[in-house]
């Protein structure tokens, strides 16, 4: 009786407590491509495939230096990370979306360079 009892409570508490950002995340890695890739780490990156809330995308952007028309992309926030994992302007690559309270602490410089107004943190990038 005390072991059911435990499970219960251990499962109860476990559904509980868990973050509602990591919950609400793809089962499975998204696919992306690096379409922008400019001054001091100003990435987009289009959705190629995988489920994702298309609230958090930028139905339609254009890049003025490019002269280029992008859909469904978004701005990255975590630039830092990024950078550090080699992905060139073209590559597609996987990756998942980080927890909604990911931050990361690096310096960034303060050029500007137009982007999409959709932003996103991702993790785990693979290419």
């Amino acid at each position: 009786m005390n072991t059911l009892l435990v499970s219960i409570l251990l499962t109860i508490t476990g559904w509980c407590c868990k973050s509602t950002a990591v919950q609400n995340q793809p089962a499975t890695p998204l696919t992306g491509k690096l379409v922008i890739s400019e001054i001091c780490n100003h990435y987009v990156v289009a959705l190629v495939s995988g489920k994702l809330d298309r609230a958090v995308l930028t139905s339609k952007f254009h890049d003025e230096k490019r002269k280029s028309d992008y859909s469904n992309v978004f701005t990255l926030e975590s630039r830092c990370s990024f950078a550090k994992a080699g992905i060139s302007e073209g590559d597609i690559f996987t990756f998942e979306l980080a927890p909604a309270d990911y931050q990361e602490d690096c310096m960034v410089c303060m050029a500007y360079y137009p982007t999409p107004p959709t932003r996103l943190s991702i993790i785990n990038v693979k290419k």
